[in-house]
């Protein structure tokens, strides 16, 4: 069984025809942090019409954010978080400084403690399917204050608990969502978490 508060759904290429639809049925089962991507379709309308119809019940925030100009894109669209590939100091002290949290993409131990000295809010290990399920118990002895860790790349409805044995948090995107696919079908992946 899996706490649904964990679970960050990842919508990479929801249309916005879809995503009012399918977050409504992510929040009937529980999961209320949605990431829509920035390489979705109309990912700003999305984020509109999400946050006209469900207000503060969801925790909206736009992944694979990459540029300064997504990074104020997502600031005028009063989205709750942001989550970026890769360690980009340009993009995490933009967001920082327009009070976003900042989820960054991160993989060696550099790397994290790098994050955490740029005041990051959550330490993305991706992909975590390439390292050993423990690997935040193995980085957190030297680092000299409390991080948050969320595995992305690789967890899926039948293995998220065990990331979650470690990790704070896990995102699922594919395992939960694929571009297209029925709302039932989304309940049903759902419903396995249970």
């Amino acid at each position: 069984m899996v706490s649904n508060q964990k679970i960050i759904a990842i919508l990479r290429g929801i249309t916005t025809d879809d995503a009012v639809l399918h977050i409504g049925c992510l929040l009937e089962h529980g999961i209320n942090r949605v990431e829509i991507t920035t390489n979705s379709p109309g990912w700003e309308t999305s984020l509109q019409q999400v946050r006209q119809r469900f207000g503060s019940d969801v925790q909206l925030g736009v992944g694979t954010v990459t540029t300064s100009d997504q990074v104020q894109r997502c600031f005028a669209a009063a989205v709750d978080f942001i989550l970026t590939p890769n360690l980009n100091p340009k993009i995490i002290a933009l967001a920082k400084k327009h009070e976003l949290i900042v989820c960054a993409g991160v993989f060696t131990p550099g790397e994290i403690f790098t994050a955490v000295d740029m005041g990051v809010d959550v330490v993305k290990i991706f992909p975590a399917c390439a390292l050993p399920r423990n690997y935040p118990q193995r980085i957190k002895g030297p680092l000299s204050q409390p991080v948050s860790f969320s595995a992305v790349g690789g967890v899926e409805v039948g293995n998220a608990a065990e990331f979650l044995r470690y990790y704070d948090s896990v995102g699922l995107g594919s395992a939960l969502y694929k571009p297209g696919q029925r709302v039932a079908d989304t309940a049903a992946r759902c419903k396995l978490l249970l």
